[in-house]
Parts: C-alpha cells; sequence; structure tokens
C-alpha cells in the first residue's frame, strides 16, 4: 500500500457491520445507525460463520456440541444470507462472508485480520441473548479498544428488560408486561427503524477481493437440495419472510390459530413465523404490528390474542438467557439439585434416528431429519420422551435441536429445554406427557405416523 492510500485509509471513517441475528434491510436499527455514521465513509458488511469456534474454554455444551449444521438449517441459513446480499446491492454495497475452510484461518482471526488492514473505525452489530456470542464481543472490543461499538436492539419487543428483574416464570412475566405495556392494543403502532435507500460502498481496495464475497464462499453443498425442497415449505430470506406474513394474514388462519395450532403437520396451522423470526429476517415488530392491523381491520379475538401470547413466549426467554447466561447450558440448569437423568449412547441413537418404541415421537424425529421443522406439540412430545421415558441427559436433546431446527434460536430453545427437564421457569418442575394419551388426541387415525413412517423400525 502506497504512503498516500494509507493516509487516505488513516482519514477515513470504515465502519464494519457484523451480522448475526439481523439479517435483513428493513427495520433493522443496527444497518440504519451504520449508513448514518458511513455517509462520508466505507462500509463494510460482514456475515462471520462459526465464530465462537475460537472459544477454547467454553462454558457450556463443549462435550455434547454437534460438529456441523443441520442441512436444512444451512440451506435456510444460506437462503437467507443470498436474500440479504441481494438487498445490500441494490443499495450499493455486498455481503461479505467469512468461513474457515480446510486450509484457512479461523473465522475470529480472518475477522480480526479485515478489522485492521480496513483500518475500521465503527463496528455496529445488534443485541444478542447468545452468550458465547457475546464473549466473543468482548474480546474484540478489548482486543481493539480504540473502535467505537454501536450495539442497537432488532430482535425484541424491549431494549432492555422491561421490569426490575426477570420473573420466575412466564406466566408472572406475561402479567406484569399487559399490565405495564399494552402494545397489542396501543393507540400508534410499534415505531419501525427506518429502511436505508442507499449504503456506503466498500473500501476501494475490497473491490477486487473476491474472496470475501458471499457469492464466491458459497461450495457446492450449499445449493438447493431438491429432497429437502420438496419436504419443506421454508425458503429464507427477508423478502420470503415478509410474503408469507402477507400471506398468513390475508388468510383466515390468525382467527382460528388457537384451535389448530397443537396440529402436528399442517402449514397454515401455526404462524410459522418461527424462522424467519430466529435469524432476523422477519422482525418482532414488523409481526406485531401486522397482528394489530388484523385486530383491527377483520377480527380480533381469543385466536388473535393467542399469536401475541406466542411473541412475548419469546420474549421472555430471550430475556431469560440474557439473565441466565452460560446457566442457560448447565445440567442442572437454575435450579437447585440436577436431574436423575444420564447419556446412553443407544437410546440417544434410537432418538434421533426415529427407532424409538414410541411411534409418535419417531414420526416427529423423522419429520425433523427430513425437513429441519416440527411442531411445537411435536416438539414438546420428543422431549418428554427424551427426557422421561428414556432417562436422558437433557443437554442432548437440545443440542441436536440447535444442529437441525431451521428455527433454532438459543433462548427460546435452551429455555423451553429446562423447562421441560424441570430445571427451568417452570415454578411446578418438570412436565411429562402421556405419549399414548398425546397420540390419540393430536393422531386419532394415525395420519401423522403414517406419513412420516412412525411405525418403521430402522437400524441404528
Amino acid at each position: 500500500m502506497s504512503n498516500q492510500a494509507a493516509n487516505n485509509l488513516a482519514n477515513e471513517n470504515v465502519t464494519l457491520v457484523l451480522f448475526h441475528n439481523d439479517l435483513r434491510v428493513a427495520d433493522n436499527a443496527t444497518l440504519l445507525k451504520a449508513s448514518e455514521i458511513s455517509i462520508d465513509g466505507k462500509l463494510l458488511l460482514v456475515y462471520a460463520s462459526s465464530l465462537t469456534d475460537i472459544l477454547d474454554d467454553k462454558d457450556y455444551y463443549d462435550a455434547y456440541r454437534y460438529e456441523a449444521m443441520g442441512q436444512a438449517r444451512q440451506q435456510f441459513l444460506h437462503e437467507s444470507l443470498a436474500d440479504l446480499n441481494t438487498s445490500l446491492m441494490q443499495r450499493g454495497n455486498r455481503l461479505l462472508y467469512l468461513q474457515k475452510g480446510d486450509e484457512a484461518l479461523d473465522v475470529f482471526t480472518q475477522l480480526s485480520d479485515l478489522i485492521a488492514q480496513q483500518r475500521v473505525t465503527d463496528i455496529c452489530i445488534s443485541q444478542t441473548a447468545d452468550y458465547n456470542k457475546n464473549k466473543v464481543y468482548d474480546l474484540m472490543q478489548a482486543k481493539y479498544p480504540e473502535i467505537q461499538w454501536h450495539i442497537h436492539t432488532t430482535a425484541t419487543l424491549f431494549d432492555k428488560l422491561p421490569l426490575e428483574s426477570l420473573p420466575k416464570s412466564f406466566t408472572q412475566f406475561r402479567k406484569k408486561i399487559e399490565s405495564d405495556y399494552d402494545l397489542l392494543h396501543a393507540e400508534k403502532d410499534i415505531a419501525i427503524s427506518p429502511t436505508p435507500e442507499t449504503l456506503a460502498p466498500l473500501p476501494d481496495n475490497m473491490l477486487s477481493r473476491d474472496e470475501y464475497f458471499f457469492e464466491s464462499q458459497l461450495s457446492s453443498e450449499t445449493e438447493v437440495n431438491k429432497t429437502l425442497k420438496q419436504t419443506s415449505n421454508f425458503t429464507g430470506g427477508e423478502s420470503n419472510g415478509l410474503k408469507h406474513l402477507d400471506a398468513y394474514f390475508c388468510s383466515d388462519a390468525p382467527s382460528t390459530y388457537k384451535t389448530t395450532r397443537n396440529a402436528l403437520d399442517e402449514w397454515a396451522h401455526s404462524t410459522k413465523f418461527s424462522a424467519w423470526l430466529a435469524n432476523g429476517s422477519l422482525s418482532v415488530n414488523t409481526i406485531l404490528n401486522r397482528l394489530r392491523r388484523y385486530e383491527r381491520d377483520i377480527i380480533g379475538n381469543d385466536s388473535t390474542y393467542w399469536i401475541w401470547f406466542e411473541l412475548l413466549w419469546r420474549e421472555y426467554f430471550y430475556w431469560y438467557a440474557v439473565t441466565h447466561q452460560q446457566k442457560l447450558f448447565w445440567f442442572k440448569g437454575i435450579a437447585q439439585h440436577a436431574p436423575s437423568t444420564q447419556l446412553i449412547e443407544s437410546l440417544l441413537a434410537q432418538w434421533k434416528n426415529g427407532t424409538t418404541q414410541y411411534p409418535i415421537v419417531n414420526a416427529c424425529m423423522n419429520q425433523l431429519n427430513a425437513t429441519g421443522y416440527m411442531s411445537n406439540r411435536g416438539r414438546q412430545l420428543v422431549a418428554s420422551c427424551f427426557i422421561h421415558e428414556l432417562g436422558l441427559d437433557w443437554r442432548y436433546g437440545a443440542a441436536y435441536f440447535e444442529q437441525h431446527l431451521v428455527d433454532y434460536d438459543v433462548g427460546s430453545n435452551w429455555g423451553n429445554w429446562q423447562y421441560l427437564a424441570g430445571v427451568g421457569a417452570d415454578p411446578r418442575g418438570c412436565r411429562q406427557f402421556n405419549l399414548d394419551k398425546q397420540t390419540q388426541q393430536y393422531d386419532p387415525n394415525g395420519e401423522f405416523i403414517r406419513e412420516w413412517q412412525g411405525n418403521t423400525q430402522k437400524s441404528d
């Protein structure tokens, strides 16, 4: 680099956005802030895969962590990143993608090198409940104390925990929130961050660095798998999330949600917003405003209220993860005593492969393995079986869900597993479901079990 080029870099504002759980351009306070502070400078828009691999001293599930993201979740993520890249290119920039290859440096080192080479002056990130992601951010802030950090809220209804402390149960949380903040029926819609019309360009010396561009980083392994797409209705990305949002609220489904939400396999019987919410392709504010509009223009009833109820459930477990941090991954959770369960590899394999003696559980697991999705009712049944019938360490089930679910969310996943294992937010202790009774109630004719081959015994 010439001295003149170095001097120009030294005097120029270079802002870096580190995307994580905010893969969208609309209602994205982090991206908006970056566009504002980089208006006379340059802008780096980065997604760093496997950034937490740098943490050798993990305080959580190192012994039972998964080795590779499941195919369906990986596909949904790459569809989301491709959609984000398209939106960024329409605004004059593009997505940079960091991942560890066979011979590449770890992603933390790659990101550090990029920051140093481009003389980044500002870093913008979205607030997250991910304990290990926050540890990496702390390491980076310590490494670059001269860089200005900007942290914004993009994933929750509230910028910070709206109460003095987090109640011990969701019911207490819900009642307090509904008493103090009537977001569902407030006079004005929830405020939405404006979408930047244009973005500052990449630094000039990055324009020829094809190896950083998202399109160049994709391998053949991330191409759309035809078999997967035939079995899954989920397509990642903000544009697809908004299409689904419109289709859902243009139907009658919201008015019957409470009576259909426990169905095991029908697309329209639950909202299916969770996948786009999980990686931030849709904002919770956008969904809540559409729900409010539906109540104003169409109907407000127990079913539409229950959609709000589920958004609050998600909110509670976000702040649950923020509050309890590494305890989210402890065997005894936030409880005083550890559960009396253990790891038995043969039983774990049966559960994963859908070869237990419980057809409803097998069907749900086959559905998960094929599509990356399982209904809320199904998740409760397979988790209950995992903990109570099979007597397994709940953390291995939570880690398997993390590996495969297209709508994986750290707080919702690990918090709900703790809840069912009796080491979390449920004051009544662990919850066990009668699998025979549940099968009769939710699959009385065996249609779901036949569809997903729950009676088929396969070799492990």
